[in-house]
């Protein structure tokens, strides 16, 4: 059997993975999005058929949609400390992981990005389950 210890441990390792990888993923990802997007004026087309980062930001407007993706690469990068200092046990990374979730899933929504509208929900349920396992 294994103990609520060991649990907690491997569920704040596991909310740490989530927060570096779509902190990566999106505080990467989006640069060249918005920078394309500053260039020609529209979103990029994906492989797919679909644009990226569509959702209903756009209809704000250039400045404002181009300001909310630019904090969103923002609050990945920090996401990616906060994943840092989570992999380390670090209260830190639970306090700043936390004060993230809803800015990164409000800008979720708004940009139609399905993997943090699963990831992020996912990640702080994990960070609370294994919070006594933090110092």
């Amino acid at each position: 059997m294994i103990g609520k210890s060991t649990t907690g441990a491997r569920a704040v390792r596991t909310a740490a993975a989530l927060h570096v990888f779509l902190g990566l993923a999106f505080g990467v990802g989006s640069v060249p999005v918005l920078a394309y997007f500053a260039r020609v004026g529209e979103l990029p087309m994906s492989p797919f058929g679909w644009r990226y980062m569509a959702g209903p930001f756009v209809q704000l407007g250039p400045d404002r949609f181009t300001a909310l993706g630019w904090t969103l690469v923002a609050l990945s990068l920090i996401d990616v400390a906060a994943g840092t200092w989570l992999w380390q046990r670090r209260r830190r990374g639970f306090r700043v992981g936390l004060a993230t979730d809803l800015p990164v899933f409000v800008l979720g929504l708004g940009f139609e990005l399905p993997l943090l509208l699963i990831g992020v929900p996912v990640r702080t349920a994990l960070a609370i389950a294994g919070r006594r396992n933090l110092r």
